[in-house]
């Protein structure tokens, strides 16, 4: 009866866990930041976390747009279906970090009406008291088209 007792609070503790971005970057690392960022606004469609991300300027931009759905789809014209979010590593400037302010390539990866889609954003960084929150989010580096 113990053991059945411990099973079911087990399986009640991982069915009610969040799921954690799943970013290849340490803790705290304007690589980590940005990962998250991105996972709140597109696995979680969590706007508050995404703003408290943010700098306070940058989530005021964020909040104008009312949810999550109308930020990926409308500030960052990219809509995904499902989507998996990494960071660019076949560059070989993986981040360019230069004290206090960071940029980040950031690989999201996923499908959008059937169709596989694929984008790179460039996420710029600056470190306040201590924490790395997003200053703003740069289009594709390699577009060819310029919005």
């Amino acid at each position: 009866m113990k053991k059945i007792l411990i099973l079911l609070f087990s399986l009640l503790l991982v069915a009610c866990s969040e799921e954690a971005p799943k970013v290849n970057a340490n803790l705290g690392s304007p690589e980590f930041a940005a990962g998250e960022f991105f996972h709140a606004l597109y696995i979680t469609k969590d706007l508050t976390k995404a703003k408290a991300l943010s700098t306070p300027s940058y989530a005021r931009i964020l909040d104008a747009y009312g949810n999550t759905r109308g930020i990926v789809r409308t500030l960052y014209n990219m809509s995904f279906d499902e989507v998996t979010i990494s960071i660019d590593r076949t560059g070989k400037n993986l981040r360019e970090q230069y004290g206090n302010t960071a940029e980040i390539t950031m690989l999201l990866e996923g499908k959008s009406n059937g169709d596989k889609k694929i984008e790179l954003r460039v996420v710029k960084l600056v470190k306040e008291e201590g924490k790395w929150l997003v200053e703003g989010v740069k289009p594709n580096p390699y577009s060819r088209t310029e919005v």
